[in-house]
């Protein structure tokens, strides 16, 4: 059992890095080469971005309903194929509007594989007694953006943007033929529906969401324009690569140790350190130029986004175990949006301010979540209290 959890773990881990890793985050250290080879400004970047996220939020609602497993694994080889053709045409045309449409289902594909993959895999590993390995399964995120960092990083500083997309193509090719036959022998049993229950807390879900939106939006401008930015810092254009792959170490192992913390010092109490954490990262590169410190800021920012996607939908499901795929569409929905503005947003700001603006707004909105969480946390023990003294 143990040889058959590894074979998922690593077919998981290998899909993450494929729909993320590269498909979403081998565009941070390819743009500003992008941007220099083809002359277009940071707005133009940012639609890019938001072209693909609002594909990850089209795929992501798209996934939800497929209903039967031979849909559900259809689907997951469709987006595999459509990942690579994508990062693959990229090269082929000098048009912005032809990218923003690749970038598009690009991220519509890398949400089939992110949502299927992991409806496979996590149930699976749970199922054989290895659900704290589900951790390790996230990290494949940071591992494709080590990836990222290291080959597309060098290939694109060496031969252009073009190449960069044809190399990052190939990667997520390689990985996608050892992924899929491991998740095609997938398959989970159905499980029983659980009968209604109360939620498990007052905390009120609105608040949860709002805290995530506010990570959704802030985390994805340091995802999108980090290297960009470092490169455009004057004495750090060396470090601008290498930040990338600080990002992809720390996230390497961080899903598995937040939600350690977590099991043992509670949700609620984590996530909103987590807040803290990477909004102090996000904002470091624009506080200080030093090497240390944007260098820093990279290792706080990979070492909490995982962490924090996956303890905001652990909570959720905690709040209402009955309601979960309810709570995962409305969190799902939130996130995907903040997404979309983010990139957006943060570009207008550095077409007028420079990126120090952007990466402070980013951070302050991210920061924004902690209150809002510890704002539930006293509407639900008011409401408990109330409750008590009936």
């Amino acid at each position: 059992m143990a040889a058959h959890s590894g074979r998922i773990l690593v077919g998981g881990l290998l899909a993450l890095a494929v729909a993320l890793g590269l498909g979403r985050f081998a565009f941070t250290p390819i743009l500003p080469v992008m941007q220099a080879q083809y002359g277009f400004d940071a707005q133009g970047s940012g639609w890019l971005a938001a072209s693909n996220n609002v594909g990850y939020l089209i795929g992501a609602l798209w996934a939800g309903w497929a209903r039967t497993d031979a849909g559900r694994h259809r689907l997951l080889a469709l987006g595999f194929v459509l990942l690579v053709a994508t990062l693959a045409l990229m090269p082929a045309t000098a048009s912005p509007v032809v990218w923003n449409v690749l970038r598009l289902i690009a991220g519509i594909a890398s949400a089939w594989i992110f949502v299927l993959a992991s409806a496979l895999v996590v149930p699976l590993l749970t199922a054989a007694g290895h659900a704290r390995w589900t951790g390790f399964h996230f990290g494949g995120v940071g591992f494709g953006i080590i990836l990222a960092g290291l080959v597309v990083g060098w290939v694109v500083n060496s031969f252009g943007s073009d190449a960069a997309w044809l190399a990052t193509a190939a990667m997520a090719l390689v990985m996608a033929l050892l992924s899929w036959p491991v998740l095609a022998g997938a398959h989970v049993a159905a499980a029983a529906v659980p009968p209604a229950t109360p939620s498990a807390s007052r905390f009120p879900m609105t608040l949860l969401a709002a805290a995530y939106f506010c990570e959704g939006l802030g985390y994805i401008v340091t995802g999108t324009f980090l290297v960009a930015v470092v490169r455009s810092t004057e004495g750090l254009g060396d470090y601008a690569n290498l930040s990338w792959v600080l990002v992809g170490l720390a996230a390497l192992p961080s899903a598995a140790a937040w939600s350690f913390l977590a099991e043992k010092h509670g949700h609620l109490k984590i996530l909103v350190a987590g807040h803290v954490v990477q909004a102090v990262g996000v904002a470091l590169p624009a506080l200080s130029h030093h090497p240390a410190a944007v260098l820093l800021g990279a290792v706080m920012y990979g070492g909490t986004f995982l962490g924090i996607v996956g303890m905001s939908l652990a909570f959720g499901r905690a709040l209402n175990p009955a309601g979960a795929a309810r709570i995962m569409g409305l969190l799902t929905a939130v996130f995907g949006i903040g997404q979309i503005i983010g990139p957006v947003l943060a570009a207008h700001l550095a077409a007028t301010g420079g990126w120090g603006p952007a990466l402070l707004m980013a951070a302050g909105v991210v920061l924004l979540g902690a209150p809002l969480l510890l704002a539930g946390e006293a509407w639900a023990r008011r409401g408990e209290t109330r409750l008590a003294t009936r």
